[in-house]
């Protein structure tokens, strides 16, 4: 019944090849949403610049021959994390686990090991909740920069080239014992690990805990083929009607993430290549007013290398000592974007308010020896499912309008805001941006 009236609205309001393109178009956005339904399993909960993000592309089909130059950079502010539950605004350090458990993290090795050894010693002492516990927090800020090129081809198809850069830091590191001194098995735990933990970890063969850090680098390089094409509306309030599609691929060229030092966060994918498919429906009413949807997937390849694991299902992500050669099947990336606005109101000035949300689901750990069990491995907090919740402005203004008609080349500007309102196992992070945009 639901098919037949978009039939009849079709009839009453458009023609008929106008008609054929919106099937065509519910037909994509359709077999979008059941694909992306389909997720399977993420990289961490951090929202970097995309090459498909709408700021990065022409809000309108440019013509055949046109090569476009973009300098684009954000920089993020007001960095806090989001537990399990949604509500709970915490320390970015704290997005998995509100406290980290040094007990539990000496539990799983072989008893002969260094480790189990210690396992051993502290084995009568129990687990009250606050013994062995641990509060950690610190400051987390990140920059991205970035250059793309694209060229406009034949029958609406342009090309695009992604070259990004990151610089990540992470300060003020502080880590608060919540082991009291009141009983023998109290000043035995801080004896034995929490009274000097950083040592202790490192001796243990664990990451630097304590230590800030910068970095700087290269982010996943991409290649995007996109297709756009305007559909005229010969109505008095729609119309047109633009309709894209792009294909791409994001190549393993940023850091990954470092296993020894703590939160250092890879700058991409961590190291994993991945397609990236998707696309948009744009609708302008009175040649000014404008609105529409963006769906946006990625899909990650799988890589194997060495990664830090949970040997109980009592550790915590930050105090893992064990380093293992281990496989991951990463989770279906999704991204959502609504949007209203308006464009050239005021000779090249345009804007848009948006609303985004990202989600992806459960990674899947494999380990590839028999040290260490694939299931507690899995029971990490950290590989379970994130979303982000976002509201954006965008800004632009392109001066076309102030060249002549005939100019080889004309600039445009872009700038934008992200205010990170919701999210779950996230660092919910504000941003501001611009981009730089040379077609000539």
């Amino acid at each position: 019944m639901e098919v037949l009236d978009y039939e009849l609205m079709n009839k009453k309001f458009f023609k008929k090849g106008t008609t054929h393109m919106f099937r065509y178009a519910r037909f994509f956005l359709g077999t979008l949403l059941l694909i992306s339904g389909q997720s399977l399993c993420a990289t961490l909960a951090l929202d970097f610049i995309k090459p498909y993000d709408r700021y990065l592309w022409t809000n309108e089909p440019k013509s055949k021959g046109t090569f476009q130059i973009d300098v684009y950079g954000a920089s993020s502010f007001h960095e806090r994390g989001v537990r399990w539950d949604h509500t709970k605004i915490c320390n970015v350090l704290q997005i998995w686990q509100c406290d980290q458990n040094a007990l539990a993290m000496v539990q799983g090795f072989d008893p002969n090991s260094t480790i189990g050894q210690l396992a051993a010693e502290l084995n009568g002492i129990s687990d009250d909740g606050v013994r062995g516990h641990l509060i950690p927090s610190a400051h987390f800020h990140m920059a991205e920069f970035g250059i793309s090129g694209k060229y406009w081809l034949p029958h609406g198809f342009s090309l695009g080239l992604f070259f990004p850069f990151v610089r990540m830091q992470l300060n003020n590191v502080k880590w608060c014992d919540c082991t009291k001194e009141q009983t023998e098995a109290d000043l035995l735990t801080k004896d034995l690990l929490t009274g000097n933990l950083a040592q202790n970890v490192c001796n243990l063969g664990g990451p630097d805990i304590c230590s800030g850090w910068k970095r700087t680098g290269i982010g996943d390089v991409s290649a995007v083929l996109r297709w756009e094409q305007d559909f005229p509306q010969s109505k008095p309030i729609l119309t047109n009607v633009l309709l894209s599609l792009y294909l791409g691929l994001s190549l393993p060229t940023g850091k990954t993430q470092d296993e020894d030092r703590l939160f250092a966060l890879p700058f991409g994918y961590d190291g994993s290549p991945g397609i990236l498919f998707g696309g948009s429906l744009n609708l302008v009413w009175k040649h000014h007013f404008c609105g529409g949807v963006d769906l946006n997937f990625t899909q990650l390849m799988g890589d194997t290398r060495l990664r830090r694991v949970k040997t109980s299902y009592d550790q915590t992500e930050l105090l893992l000592l064990a380093k293992t050669s281990a496989h991951i099947d990463w989770g279906f990336l999704q991204r959502y974007r609504l949007y209203l606005g308006a464009n050239n109101i005021i000779r090249g000035f345009s804007f848009d308010v948006n609303y985004q949300f990202q989600k992806q689901g459960n990674n899947i750990l494999t380990i590839c020896t028999n040290d260490y069990i694939s299931t507690i491995a899995n029971s990490a907090e950290s590989l379970k499912q994130w979303t982000i919740h976002q509201f954006g402005v965008d800004l632009s203004y392109d001066f076309g309008f102030d060249f002549a008609e005939d100019a080889r080349l004309t600039p445009s500007i872009i700038f934008f805001y992200r205010k990170a309102f919701k999210g779950c196992r996230a660092i919910l992070a504000d941003k501001w941006g611009f981009s730089f945009v040379f077609s000539f």
